[in-house]
């Protein structure tokens, strides 16, 4: 799959020098990354919260309303 990623400016350079002294491109170098990255954080085991609560969460989500992101 092919997609545009967006990086600050001294972030990419950093990645590309990395990679370079790896001997592999900054786009095996993010796909490695990536790939750890989400491999530290898989759940040990996925449950699907009961209905009852899952529409609990979803309520005060609701109440809190929008939530405002920095820029």
């Amino acid at each position: 799959m092919a997609m545009t990623l967006r990086l600050p400016e001294e972030l990419a350079q950093r990645g590309r020098r990395y990679a370079a002294e790896l001997g592999i491109s900054l786009n095996g170098l993010v796909a490695i990354a990536l790939s750890e990255y989400l491999d530290a954080r898989k759940p040990a085991l996925r449950v699907a919260p009961a209905p009852r609560v899952l529409a609990q969460a979803i309520a005060r989500q609701v109440k809190a309303g929008p939530v405002r992101r920095r820029r």
